[in-house]
């Protein structure tokens, strides 16, 4: 029986939300890289049934899912490995991406248009990108493979050879028609989701790196093979928790007031009649609404509050208490464990050991 157990170790119901997101996952991957070709071209009839059932996907998500179940297990492995590390690099501050991939759909909903939602959507375009990128290179996904197009021929003067294939570019294309396709409304929010996912899928291909080995008597080097590689999605995050803090705020364009369509996004000014504003660099999160203060639980801004949270008494930083507890104070718990320690053996054949005491103290938010 499958469980769905969180941090501390207490294990979610079946019916939880965030049980249920992860059960889907898990049973969409396994049936569709284990299921045989049972319908017309190609088409699994596991991959059938279960893309039908998925809640959350759009009609085109849908198609894609029946044509290339491979892919789509790697886009689920995606949105695991960007939910993770959202946690992992906003974990101290007061909005730390709780509540992101523990709903029902396939994928995610970000209530308002803020700087988190930016970084939410760049960050899962960046894991599928990688995580469809990764499998390429592994040879898990039949579409992918190389051509001799996208290899680079060695010239006379140079040193190296270049191998393996463009990974990189049919994860970003496969991600984008995936996610992008989420985005039907002609409307200020699908452009600003449209320009952080294209943010998302940059920050991988910006990162990749060349690493080669080289190959001669000896280590002589005098021919090296080269390849590109990807980043770690640790980098990734890191690199996107940076862009998060200098997040762009933006205003559609024509405005509103027009009733004209809106084609694009401007960076809101900060006066009135000051003009309109430069269009957003390709590199740069974006976002329309300024963010609630996190401090207090609100259901309707996907706040869930700081209280009980841990924090950092003697840091400066998002995760000090001064900060995340939003001056509300802590309360701070105060624990003893006797543990053994320097422990020695004696022949023959005894081991005496000393009692060590370690006092913690855990500070939570009030």
């Amino acid at each position: 029986m499958l469980e769905c157990v969180r941090r501390d170790g207490s294990v979610l119901h079946a019916t939880d939300n965030g049980c249920y997101c992860f059960r889907l996952l898990f049973l969409l991957t396994i049936v569709l890289l284990c299921v045989r070709p049972a319908l017309p071209g190609g088409v699994s009839l596991g991959a059938h049934l279960v893309c039908a059932r998925v809640a959350g996907l759009t009609d085109k998500q849908r198609a894609m899912c029946r044509s290339s179940p491979a892919a789509i297990a790697a886009v689920g492995d995606g949105l695991r490995m960007a939910y993770a590390e959202c946690r992992n690099q906003l974990g101290g501050y007061r909005w730390n991406c709780t509540g992101i991939g523990d709903g029902n759909d396939f994928g995610h909903v970000m209530p308002l248009a803020t700087r988190e939602a930016a970084f939410t959507y760049a960050i899962t375009s960046a894991g599928v990108t990688h995580a469809l990128s990764t499998a390429c290179a592994r040879g898990d996904l039949p579409a992918c493979g190389c051509s001799s197009n996208r290899r680079r021929a060695p010239s006379p003067s140079d040193q190296f050879h270049w191998g393996g294939c463009g990974e990189s570019a049919y994860g970003a294309r496969f991600a984008r028609r995936f996610l992008d396709s989420r985005e039907i409304e002609a409307d200020a929010r699908s452009l600003m989701n449209l320009h952080n996912n294209r943010v998302g899928r940059k920050i991988v291909k910006d990162l990749v790196r060349r690493e080669c080995k080289c190959h001669g008597v000896s280590g002589s080097c005098a021919l090296r093979t080269c390849w590109r590689a990807l980043p770690p999605f640790r980098a990734v995050g890191a690199a996107l928790r940076e862009k998060y803090h200098r997040a762009r705020l933006v205003t559609p364009h024509p405005p509103p007031a027009t009733h004209a369509p809106q084609t694009h996004l401007v960076i809101r000014r900060p006066r009135q009649n000051a003009g309109v504003g430069r269009q957003p660099r390709k590199s740069e999160l974006v976002f329309l609404e300024p963010s609630p203060s996190y401090c207090e639980a609100e259901p309707m801004t996907g706040s869930f509050g700081t209280h009980g949270r841990h924090c950092n008494r003697t840091s400066r930083g998002e995760d000090g208490c001064e900060t995340l507890c939003c001056g509300r104070g802590y309360n701070t718990i105060q624990s003893v464990e006797e543990t053994k320690c320097r422990c020695k053996f004696h022949w023959c054949c005894r081991v005496s050991c000393e009692k060590c005491v370690t006092r913690t103290e855990i500070h939570v938010c009030k």
